[in-house]
């Protein structure tokens, strides 16, 4: 669980943004922020998960689609997703701050 809202981090990295693709290429809208049964809404996934010592700052959350996160789970620091493998990476200069890489494969939702 977040401190954070769906709609907020949205908002933040998006702005007025109505379609954008995670990082592994799946389609998040922004009116299905808080809609679970939507096949594109954008879930808050900590990069290093909580239960693996990451905490809820935003330099350790992405938003992904609900797929994504699903698949990726509590995996940490690599894992699969959409058909690509992803790694974190810590963020220099921000001890808790993760970012994410492809290290391969993946494709774009249509």
């Amino acid at each position: 669980m977040s401190k954070f809202t769906n709609i907020e981090l949205w908002n933040k990295r998006y702005g007025n943004r109505e379609e954008v693709y995670d990082y592994a290429g799946r389609k998040m809208l922004k009116s299905a922020c808080g809609n679970p049964n939507s096949t594109y809404q954008p879930t808050i996934d900590h990069i290093r998960p909580l239960s693996k010592g990451g905490q809820d700052i935003v330099d350790n959350i992405e938003l992904c689609n609900r797929r994504t996160n699903e698949e990726k789970g509590d995996k940490f620091p690599t894992w699969k997703a959409n058909g690509g493998i992803f790694q974190a990476h810590s963020i220099p200069g921000k001890p808790n701050g993760y970012k994410i890489i492809k290290i391969k494969g993946g494709k774009k939702d249509e």
